[in-house]
């Protein structure tokens, strides 16, 4: 029954629908200010290092790629070496976004507090209480899960993704989760590959692969290392139709 229920939301939006707009983009700002960034890469005259750049660029662009497709606006996409991180895509909030961050917080609120008389009653952690956009978590779990699909696609191998792995769990555990949040590992891996599926169909589509190859050209010889929305959009083949925008949070 479980797997029915996590199965059902990839089936019931295989294709998005086109939402009502509203809104306007509001980025995923820092709690801090972030590491210092380093460009170019150290020692990248060498065909290892160029490699390894070069497979963080193709990853990024297909986040930022399938994000597009799906209609979540990309504030910007970064190569530029920060700390353990390689790089990055940063989109506008979305509402699935947003509540799963939300649980997490208040989750991790209430663990750190087990005896408190404040502590959030266990119906308010509940995850389906705090969902109500399946159609914005749907677009969420493919820009995820697209960036090490992009990879293997050129590459035939993937570098990590730990942090798209962890995204991607806490987006499932904020849906499907029991009241803990707790979703077991054979029901993630069985969403996770169906989701890594279709976005290897999208982006074995002639307009979508090359928009893919394009942002991660760019992005390599670009200036700083930074890629804007605008451009990557665009960068977007002229025979592929824009994508429409999904709701963003205010």
């Amino acid at each position: 029954m479980r797997r029915f229920q996590l199965t059902h939301l990839f089936d019931k939006f295989c294709r998005p629908k086109r939402p009502v707009t509203d809104n306007s983009p509001t980025s995923l700002q820092p709690s801090s200010h972030p590491p210092e960034e380093t460009w170019p890469w150290p020692d990248i005259d060498r065909w290892a290092v160029q490699f390894v750049q070069a497979k963080t660029a193709f990853h990024e662009a297909g986040h930022a790629v399938v994000a597009r497709y799906f209609g979540i606006k990309v504030i910007q996409l970064s190569i530029r070496l920060r700390g353990k991180s390689l790089g990055r895509v940063t989109p506008v909030v979305t509402p699935a976004w947003q509540l799963a961050k939300k649980y997490d917080d208040l989750r991790r609120r209430a663990d750190r507090n087990p005896g408190s008389r404040l502590r959030t009653p266990v119906d308010v952690l509940h995850p389906r209480s705090l969902f109500g956009c399946e159609e914005s978590l749907h677009a969420e779990l493919h820009a995820t899960v697209a960036g090490a699909v992009a990879e293997e696609m050129q590459f035939s191998s993937c570098l990590g993704g730990r942090g798209d792995r962890n995204r991607f769990h806490l987006q499932v555990s904020c849906c499907y989760g029991n009241l803990t949040g707790f979703v077991s590992g054979s029901s993630i891996a069985l969403l996770r590959h169906r989701y890594q599926n279709s976005c290897q169909q999208i982006l074995s589509k002639p307009e979508n692969w090359t928009w893919v190859k394009a942002v991660a050209k760019a992005a390599i010889r670009s200036e700083n290392g930074v890629l804007t929305g605008d451009e990557i959009d665009s960068l977007r083949p002229h025979s592929s139709r824009p994508p429409p925008p999904l709701p963003e949070v205010a």
